[in-house]
């Protein structure tokens, strides 16, 4: 007979009557959490903005991570959407009528690299 075999786990009931209620709370915690982020995702919104003018419209946007944009330019000439502080490229050209989606990731400043008085924000709102 080997070590193991000889070794026997006794448990008392109000030990065991513990663990189980414990189990039970992390469980239910863990299905709460998924709750709430599948609450979250089902709230995600798309947002569109035009390139009219030389202008982004709506110039800011309250967002959440997540949520999609979709830049439309409705100018004649081209634009691109290129992050302002890390000079990230965002779009490739868009042409007249062309469109680009992007997903939120966090807020943004942004502006078009051709045009560069263009300008635009992205905020993060907190997700309670």
């Amino acid at each position: 007979m080997n070590d193991v075999s000889k070794h026997q786990i006794s448990i008392k009931p109000t030990h065991l009557k513990r663990l189980l209620c414990m189990s039970s709370g992390i469980l239910l915690y863990l299905a709460l959490q998924n709750v709430a982020s599948a609450e979250n995702s089902f709230n995600l919104n798309q947002y569109t903005i035009e390139i009219s003018g030389f202008a982004f419209v709506p110039k800011q946007l309250e967002v959440k991570t997540g949520d999609t944009i979709t830049w439309i330019n409705k100018d004649i000439v081209p634009h691109n959407i290129l992050e302002s502080i890390d000079q990230r490229i965002i779009s490739p050209e868009l042409g007249p009528g062309e469109r680009y989606t992007f997903v939120v990731k966090e807020s943004m400043l942004y502006h078009c690299e051709l045009h560069p008085l263009m300008k635009g924000k992205l905020l993060l709102t907190p997700v309670p």
